[in-house]
């Protein structure tokens, strides 16, 4: 089967993998470190030791256990996955059913996250889990990147003059929080809606369901995903610098999805939106 692979690098990060609707999701972010869901193995998951899942549906998870024993064959360390709490325990007997038939015991670091949770993915780099609104208990997940910076007040001072300041302990600089990235799973559009967060993440990787009339806003919306009518609604409401729509059900093409965003879209936004998977 294809699973319409693909590769977009935007704001210097690259995701890779595959997410279509109803088929298969997994999308790698390397420079990160990062896997978000495993619906079926694609290349480079093995280098990634953490992983973010929004739900248990098994076009986002049901590649998994697989990935666990590839990383036991080559001798990895156990992942750290972390999931919605409420799959946690039907996950474990997953896992402990797989290993009474391969007769060996998968190694992994199973967290259950709650809306709200932090995870440390990184030097001044860290993941809010934020609930998503899908069928299923579902998690999105918002990568957020911490540096210092010079404080407005001292900005246009001499190098000199910063370095004197810095030397007699004045603090120069302060905090900067910046919403990198986030990578929504499966939802409605009420997630885009209630979360500022979301529409300020630098990236914003969204789903978008359905394209045309064939399924419509309110049947797309009854089974917990979002239709590119409500994003064409809010997209001017988006803050960031790239939108990436992914998830595109099997029954629309990419050629067809870039002629919506070519046609429909306002042209001051065009150029922040991108089409994943081929």
């Amino acid at each position: 089967m294809d699973f319409g692979q693909d590769t977009l690098e935007v704001c210097g990060l690259t995701l890779a993998g595959v997410t279509r609707g109803g088929i298969a999701t997994s999308l790698r972010v390397p420079e990160l470190g990062l896997l978000f869901d495993v619906g079926v193995p694609t290349a480079g998951q093995l280098r990634c030791e953490r992983i973010l899942v929004s739900h248990g549906h098994q076009d986002h998870l049901g590649g998994l256990p697989y990935l666990l024993s590839q990383r036991h064959l080559a001798r990895k360390k156990p992942a750290d996955v972390h999931v919605p709490a409420e799959i946690v325990d039907p996950l474990t007997r997953i896992f402990e059913a797989w290993a009474e038939i391969e007769d060996f015991r998968m190694d992994v670091r199973l967290h259950g996250t709650k809306p709200g949770d932090v995870v440390s993915v990184g030097k001044g780099m860290e993941a809010l889990a934020l609930r998503s609104v899908h069928r299923v208990p579902s998690l999105a997940w918002l990568v957020r990147r911490t540096t210092r910076r010079l404080k407005p007040e001292f900005a246009g001072r001499a190098p000199q003059e910063l370095q004197a300041m810095r030397r007699d302990g004045d603090p120069i600089t302060e905090e900067h929080v910046e919403p990198l990235l986030c990578v929504t799973g499966d939802t409605k559009i009420e997630l885009f809606d209630a979360e500022p967060l979301v529409r300020q993440a630098k990236v914003l990787v969204h789903e978008v369901t359905s394209w045309d009339d064939r399924r419509d806003v309110e049947h797309t919306r009854s089974w917990g995903h979002t239709h590119i009518d409500e994003v064409l609604a809010r997209v001017e409401q988006f803050e960031g610098e790239a939108l990436v729509l992914v998830h595109r059900s099997a029954r629309h093409s990419r050629a067809q999805a870039l002629k919506v965003i070519a046609d429909r879209f306002p042209a001051a936004v065009r150029d922040k939106i991108h089409v994943f998977g081929r």
